[in-house]
């Protein structure tokens, strides 16, 4: 009788309010022990992980995205290779493809002149404007030092060529529309699309001819 003990928040007699305290030391809270420590309500507890998910890890994106990569994912494919030219010119796919199928952001599209490469473009969509996606074309501007030698010449039509990352492995690709290199131009194409042959070979020269299948 007359005692002075009390409930403590958490309903215990006499009680310092820990028996019910979350991991931020509130009565009743609701704040949780997540492997990065204690977290409020509605929060992850992810917000140490790296990029492998490890808590408290080491692990870091490469300037490509790639969760412990070496920079070689977005680095363009040995074949793609040219120099800058005071001419230039664009073409614009709205789409391009591998036998009809979309080309992933790791896989590469080059422009050539005959065997002589003029240009690139690694194909993430979500990097290009609107979605659509330029490959740059440089020109023969004549340089001192032959850097551009072979490059295109008005009314020259470029090649095509796409890397398939996931394959590691380069297809001759088809426009849907040959436009003729000029300066400045701004050449919007439909499609470019990596086909079939009829041997069934990816970008194959194999032809359809009376005799068969040549």
């Amino acid at each position: 009788p007359n005692g002075d003990a009390e409930e403590d928040e958490c309903g215990v007699c006499g009680g310092d309010n820990s028996s019910c305290a979350d991991c931020a030391g509130v009565p009743n809270g609701d704040s949780w022990a997540s492997d990065c420590g204690c977290v409020p309500a509605g929060n992850s507890g992810d917000d140490c992980d790296d990029c492998a998910g490890v808590p408290n890890g080491d692990a870091e994106e490469d300037e490509c995205g790639v969760c412990n990569g070496d920079n070689t994912q977005c680095a363009p494919p040995s074949l793609f290779t040219y120099n800058l030219s005071t001419l230039q010119a664009y073409y614009f796919f709205y789409s391009a493809t591998i036998d009809g199928e979309e080309l992933a952001s790791n896989d590469w599209v080059g422009a050539f002149n005959g065997d002589v490469c003029v240009g690139y473009r690694r194909w993430d969509t979500s990097l290009c404007g609107g979605g659509v996606c330029d490959v740059p074309v440089m020109g023969d501007d004549g340089s001192w030092a032959d850097s551009t030698g072979g490059y295109m010449q008005p009314g020259q039509i470029p090649s095509f060529k796409v890397f398939d990352a996931s394959e590691n492995a380069y297809y001759d690709a088809v426009a849907s529309e040959e436009i003729p290199w000029e300066n400045y131009g701004q050449n919007i194409i439909e499609n470019l699309n990596v086909e079939l042959d009829c041997n069934g070979d990816l970008g194959g020269t194999a032809w359809d001819s009376d005799c068969g299948c040549v």
